[in-house]
């Protein structure tokens, strides 16, 4: 009696049995696999909740270039030497941006910072555009990393955080200003600062 035989009921069982630990193995393994797809394909951004870019590296001004602009938290914009249609399109979207904070409009001042070789004065904007002109030249200088034409975020304590793209195309402008006011309320709604 070297081998064991079963009787059908015991084979019944027995496969049964293995189809049982085959389910519980599933899922356990199956999750892990699936993850393990999303991790090596590159569909899972990790906790990456911001639109805009973040500024590498960190431009943090000095406490003269900080008291230079408003003490709030700013929609930034750095004056080029001409303001043609990209610098247009970036003050437009700053002066609307800031209509479309509401309630959050005394936290928050929209700037165009000069320095020496930008232009001195702001082009011609729609009336109630609140764009203000501050001549900031070190602040400018230390801008100088960030892409021409971008808006920037930056907070009261003189931190520039995030920066979003111009364009010549307005409606581009525009999206960047969608993503430019829902980071912007995030950060005010997180911060007790301004």
């Amino acid at each position: 009696m070297s081998k064991q035989e079963f009787t059908p009921d015991q084979l019944k069982f027995k496969k049964k049995n293995q189809r049982v630990l085959l389910i519980v193995a599933a899922v356990f393994l199956l999750p892990l696999l699936a993850a393990k797809l999303v991790l090596s394909m590159g569909w899972y951004e990790s906790g990456v909740s911001n639109k805009g870019n973040l500024v590498q590296p960190e431009i943090q001004f000095t406490e003269a270039a900080n008291a230079a602009l408003p003490a709030k938290w700013r929609i930034a914009y750095s004056m080029p030497e001409h303001c043609e249609e990209a610098c247009l399109n970036s003050l437009y979207v700053a002066g609307q941006l800031f209509h479309a904070l509401g309630r959050q409009q005394e936290r928050v001042l929209p700037v165009a910072i000069a320095g020496v070789g930008s232009a001195q004065e702001l082009p011609e904007l729609q009336a109630d555009s609140m764009v203000t002109l501050v001549y900031a030249p070190e602040a400018q200088e230390m801008l100088v990393t960030i892409p021409e034409h971008a808006l920037m975020i930056i907070d009261p304590v003189g931190n520039v955080v995030l920066w979003y793209p111009g364009s010549e195309d307005r409606r581009d402008v525009v999206m960047q200003g969608r993503d430019l006011l829902s980071d912007l309320q995030k950060l005010l709604k997180l911060s007790r600062v301004g």
